[in-house]
């Protein structure tokens, strides 16, 4: 399971400037919320009984953004 920024994974403290920023660059333009990534999991323990070594990002297409050519790649490195 790749995960995103979630949420919650942040400090409190953090500044509500830095959070907003980093939200705008995600593709989604939001953070991941925990019970997304509960969900990705609930299907592969009990759906998805015949997948075997499969990678499931659950990040808001940022493993999308690094694979591709141009300025985001940089800016998410896989």
């Amino acid at each position: 399971m790749d995960t995103g920024i979630l949420d919650r994974s942040m400090p409190k403290e953090a500044a509500e400037q830095t959070k907003a920023q980093m939200s705008q660059e995600n593709p989604m333009l939001r953070f991941g919320d925990p019970l997304e990534v509960a969900k990705a999991v609930t299907f592969l323990a009990f759906d998805a009984t015949y997948t075997t070594g499969a990678e499931l990002p659950v990040d808001g297409g940022l493993s999308d953004l690094s694979s591709c050519p141009g300025p985001q790649s940089a800016k998410y490195p896989i």
